[in-house]
C-alpha cells in the first residue's frame, strides 16, 4: 500500500498471491468489445507485477429494463479474455443498477523471486511503454459523437488486448520496476514509480506513442474530466522543457486497459523492444530514469 503497487499480495505457496479488482460503465458501444476491454483492464494489474492470472470473478451491475442479450455479450467478451489469460472464471456477483457496469476481481500468482514492483527504478534505466496513449480522449470524443467507433477501431482493439505478451517479454529481462498505465495517466503512474523508487525521469515527448487525432481533440478541449484532475494533482512534479501545456494533455489522459510502463536496466532495452515487437506488441523507449525527483518532459 505504501508505494501504491498495482495489486495487493500475501505470501503463499513459495510465492505471492496477487489480488486486484476493477469495474466501470461502458466506454464503447459494442457490448462484446466492452466486456473484452473491462476484463483486459482488470487482468492488467496482475501482469504489471510479473504474475499470472489464476482465477477471476465477474462483477456486474445491469438495469432490468435492458435486453439481457446485451449482458450476455458483455460476459462473453470478458470470458474470451479470461480464457486467453489462462485463468479460470469461478462465478461472480450481479446487482440491478441504473447503469450497466462490468469488471473482474482477479487472483494471480508470482514466484517471490520474479515479482515486479513499481519501486526499484534506477538512474540509467530506460523507460519502455507498450501501448499508445490517448484512449480516454478518443472514447470521450465517441461519447460526444465527434468520432465513430469504426474511426477508433485500432485503439479499441488495442485496449481489448491483454498485456499478457508484454508481461511474458518483461519476465525475460529482469526489469527494475513496472506498472500499468490506467486511470492516473502516463505521467501519474510514472510519478508513482519514481516516488516509490526515489528517482526522477526525463521523458522525450516525440518518442511517446499517441493515437492519431488524440492530440488535436485534446487541444480542442475534448478530453475526460479525469485528465484535468490528473494534471492538477501532479502540479509542479511535471516540468515541461521546450514543450507546451497542450502537448502534455495525452500524457495526462486517463487510460482504460493501457500498456505496461517498464524501467529496463541499461543495455537491455533494445532486446526488450525487439522481443515485444516479435510478439506483436507496441514498443517505444520514451525516456530514462535520472537522479533527482519529478519528471522533465523535453521535445
Amino acid at each position: 500500500m505504501e508505494t501504491r503497487d498495482d495489486a495487493g499480495y500475501v505470501p503463499f505457496g513459495g510465492g505471492l498471491l496477487l489480488q486486484s479488482v476493477d469495474f466501470f460503465p461502458p466506454i464503447v458501444d459494442d457490448p462484446y468489445r466492452f466486456g473484452q476491454i473491462a476484463a483486459a483492464n482488470a487482468l492488467s494489474d496482475i501482469y504489471a507485477m510479473g504474475g499470472r492470472p489464476v482465477t477471476a470473478l465477474n462483477l456486474v451491475g445491469f438495469p432490468g429494463s435492458l435486453d439481457f442479450t446485451i449482458l450476455r455479450d458483455i460476459l462473453a467478451g470478458g470470458l474470451s479474455r479470461i480464457e486467453e489469460s489462462g485463468a479460470r472464471l469461478c462465478g461472480g456477483h450481479s446487482v440491478e443498477d441504473n447503469e450497466p457496469k462490468y469488471g473482474l476481481s482477479v487472483t494471480g500468482f508470482v514466484e517471490e523471486a520474479r515479482v515486479v514492483r513499481n519501486a526499484g527504478a534506477k538512474p540509467g534505466d530506460a523507460l519502455v511503454l507498450t501501448k499508445p496513449l490517448g484512449f480516454g480522449i478518443l472514447t470521450t470524443a465517441l461519447k460526444r459523437d465527434i468520432v465513430s467507433e469504426d474511426e477508433i477501431e485500432g485503439a479499441v482493439e488495442t485496449a481489448a488486448r491483454l498485456n499478457k505478451g508484454a508481461a511474458e517479454a518483461m519476465r525475460e529481462i529482469d526489469p527494475s520496476a513496472a506498472t500499468d498505465v490506467t486511470g492516473y495517466g502516463f505521467l501519474g503512474h510514472l510519478s508513482e514509480m519514481l516516488d516509490a523508487s526515489g528517482v526522477g525521469a526525463v521523458v522525450r515527448l516525440g518518442d511517446v506513442p499517441v493515437w492519431e487525432r488524440a492530440k488535436a481533440l485534446a487541444a480542442e478541449g475534448c478530453y475526460p474530466g479525469g485528465l484535468k484532475s490528473n494534471r492538477e494533482y501532479l502540479g509542479d512534479g511535471v516540468r515541461p522543457d521546450g514543450v507546451s501545456a497542450d502537448d502534455l494533455l495525452p500524457l495526462h489522459d486517463p487510460q482504460t486497459s493501457g500498456g505496461l510502463l517498464v524501467a529496463v536496466p541499461p543495455g537491455r532495452a533494445e532486446g526488450f523492444v525487439r522481443t515485444l515487437e516479435r510478439r506483436g506488441e507496441t514498443a517505444a523507449v520514451v525516456g530514462e530514469v535520472v537522479e533527482g525527483s519529478g519528471v522533465r518532459v523535453v521535445p
